[in-house]
């Protein structure tokens, strides 16, 4: 059965409409209209995402492997449609969209079960010394955490593997970061039909659905809102150089202003940054206070590494106590390290650095 977009994006479960609208360009077959982007879009998505991390952030390994793996079966149940549109608007051959589909099913389900393994954690426990002279030590637990909401780029030329459903959204998901995607305007019908398969699978699941959203393109703003909105935390880019170029001069100027222009250290935090490949990566660790602010900055990681270089998170359900202080329920760190005492107060001495996009939690 043919595939027919209704050009809606999909924001946290909802299919909306846009203010205005623009035609695909297929290399074949019919063109479609599709919802323009737009900045209020874009902070509708971001705040539905940063409230489903709280949840799905601190979810088990097990719930979020079946997430990945549902996702999986649900582009697969769409396999024909996909092929087609695909094929349509990007002109690539059939085996290669098939190839591409398998590809991108396979990141899911490997990712799942990198994930129930477990050893990505990073798990390490440094027992207290009690006698330990001038001082004593207090027990110190190190493991990977979610750093956030992650805005996901789709590339033109791989409509399925590096796009909605692809190797970031897969390494995002799987750590426990909701994913908002910014679809390309060369393949929107085959993002919107991926979305559609996402969608299934997190109702099905009984996930929070601010845990995907898919934004359409045909609007520069989209993607400039998206990486300055204050709750993304990472960005997942595949692409030009100049393309990438941008969005890293948009990180770098957003660091900037959070630590007033020095580009080192504030009061909560180190600040640091780095490209990845021919993109952009954006961390912006936080870490709690006694007041449960959180600080920025750029980390240095890898938009694809989805174990350690996501921070994934674990089933420990304690987390959801709170680990620093005054924060909110299930105290946030991602990009350093922060070491907590047995009575999960902040060891004293213990400095916080960039670990990279994940970082270490010690409690």
């Amino acid at each position: 059965m043919t595939f027919t977009p209704h050009g809606k994006h999909l924001i946290a479960g909802e299919w909306v409409a846009g203010e205005g609208t623009f035609l695909s360009e297929p290399a074949h077959g019919p063109a479609h209209a599709f919802g323009l982007g737009s900045v209020a879009l874009v902070d509708r998505a971001a705040q539905a995402a940063e409230a489903a991390f709280w949840s799905f952030g601190w979810s088990s390994r097990a719930e979020r492997a079946a997430l990945l793996r549902a996702i999986a079966d649900e582009i697969e149940a769409r396999a024909a449609q996909i092929t087609e549109i695909g094929c349509q608007e990007t002109g690539l051959p059939e085996a290669r969209l098939n190839g591409e589909r398998g590809r991108t099913t396979g990141q899911l389900r490997l990712f799942a079960d990198h994930i129930e393994q477990g050893a990505y954690l990073d798990r390490r426990h440094d027992a207290a010394l009690p006698d330990r002279q001038p001082l004593p030590r207090p027990e110190i637990r190190m493991i990977q955490r979610p750093i956030g909401p992650v805005a996901v780029f789709g590339a033109s030329n791989f409509p399925l593997a590096f796009s909605t459903a692809g190797g970031d959204t897969a390494a995002a998901l799987a750590a426990g970061c909701p994913v908002v995607v910014k679809g390309h305007s060369a393949h929107p019908g085959t993002g919107e039909i991926v979305a559609e398969a996402i969608h299934a699978a997190i109702t099905a699941q009984g996930v929070h659905p601010g845990v995907f959203s898919l934004i359409q393109g045909g609007n520069r703003k989209v993607g400039e809102a998206l990486v300055t909105h204050p709750v993304i935390k990472a960005v997942g880019f595949t692409g030009s150089l100049a393309g990438g170029r941008a969005l890293f001069d948009l990180c770098a100027a957003r660091v900037a202003r959070r630590c007033g222009g020095t580009g080192r250290t504030d009061r909560t935090g180190l600040v640091g940054q780095s490209d990845h490949g021919g993109g952009a990566v954006l961390h912006q660790p936080r870490h709690c206070g006694g007041d449960g602010r959180s600080g920025a900055g750029l980390g240095r990681g890898g938009a694809g590494g989805a174990g350690g270089g996501w921070g994934a998170g674990d089933a420990d359900r304690r987390d959801r106590a709170g680990l620093c202080g005054g924060a909110r329920p299930g105290g946030r760190h991602a990009g350093g390290s922060i070491a907590f005492d047995a009575g999960l107060r902040p060891a004293a001495g213990h400095a916080a650095g960039v670990q990279g996009a994940g970082g270490r939690l010690a409690r």
